[in-house]
């Protein structure tokens, strides 16, 4: 039974989410906190599985709760977020300090709008309940890639857990990549924008959201808008569209790395980090098939083991390397060296 506690200052969304929790046969909720000075002696006292928290909260918020939960009893968090400017930023933070995942907190509480959280939040919970956690202290590498921008693009692939992941990963990049990169992470519209800002600031790439007039350029790394497919029409010109979802998911990865398998062929190396379900395998299935290698984050770092393991299973990974390591590995691999699976 995967026990939850929820965390809101709001009595009608506390027993909302209760009683959905309450409905599911494998879930229960084991207690509830009003506010964020709560959570940490809630979560010692009940050992939750779970704690889904409210990130706008009078006094201590959902970010300072969060904070407080890593440092002194590390739980699997789902984050509950609008829609606004102010929530996307707070909720790409909180993935950044370690929360799992989010789900949308409607504004209007509507009928429409509550069964949102039944179909939403419920298996993002579950997901969460199995998530691990790792201190990572990633090494930036130094070794200066000798590649001219023709000769690979990047491809990156990740869901839950992912924007951690590339921070942790960017972060263990050398400055200034002289590659091309595209990022499918899985979000929906209103959060990339900040995502891509965020990874920005660590220099391995010059990072931001994807438009419909984009090109592949050298050093810079371009992130799919949240709700939307992104893919290539030629070997240089991306499109995004917002066709129905693939795998459950969109934008979807499996677009990105089928078309780059059929306009770039072996010129790529693409990296399918943490993740729930099996989005990416069939592209990197295509990708394989042109030429090209994959890189998955092993099951020791993922926050989620889904979407590597789907890949993996499907005979299409070149190697495998916990997140802290992945920096060294594409170095190597687009400088033309390989790495042993970690």
């Amino acid at each position: 039974m995967i026990r939850v506690l929820v965390v809101d200052d709001s009595i009608f969304m506390r027993r909302v989410i209760t009683d959905a929790i309450n409905k599911e046969p494998d879930m229960e909720v084991c207690g509830i906190a009003t506010s964020g000075e709560e959570v940490v002696a809630k979560a010692k006292e009940l050992k939750p599985d779970v704690i889904t928290l409210d990130i706008e909260m009078p006094k201590k918020n959902g970010l300072m709760a969060l904070k407080d939960v890593m440092a002194e009893v590390p739980t699997p968090v789902v984050m509950f977020s609008t829609l606004t400017s102010i929530g996307a930023d707070a909720t790409v933070v909180a993935l950044e300090m370690g929360a799992v995942d989010f789900a949308c907190k409607p504004e209007a509480l509507t009928g429409d709008t509550l069964s949102r959280i039944f179909t939403e939040l419920i298996p993002k919970l579950r997901a969460a309940s199995k998530a691990r956690f790792r201190q990572l202290r990633p090494v930036r590498a130094t070794s200066e890639l000798k590649l001219v921008s023709s000769q690979k693009t990047l491809l990156i692939a990740c869901s839950t857990g992912g924007p951690k992941a590339l921070m942790t990963l960017l972060e263990s990049l050398p400055k200034n990549m002289p590659v091309p990169c595209l990022i499918v992470q899985h979000m929906p519209a209103g959060f990339t924008k900040s995502l891509a800002e965020r990874l920005d600031k660590i220099g391995a790439f010059r990072v931001r959201e994807a438009n419909s007039e984009d090109k592949l350029e050298t050093g810079v790394a371009l992130l799919a808008p949240g709700g939307r497919h992104m893919e290539l029409v030629n070997s240089q010109k991306i499109l995004l569209n917002d066709g129905p979802d693939r795998n459950g998911v969109r934008p979807c990865a499996d677009y990105m790395f089928e078309s780059a398998a059929k306009y770039l062929g072996s010129k790529c190396l693409g990296v399918i980090l943490t993740g729930m379900g099996r989005d990416g395998t069939q592209g990197a299935l295509a990708l394989k098939k042109a030429g090209s290698s994959i890189l998955g984050e092993s099951e020791q770092s993922c926050v989620v083991y889904g979407m590597p393991k789907s890949a993996k299973e499907a005979g299409v990974i070149d190697g495998e390397f916990p997140i802290d390591q992945m920096g060294a590995a594409i170095t190597a691999a687009l400088s033309g060296g390989r790495r042993a699976s970690a």
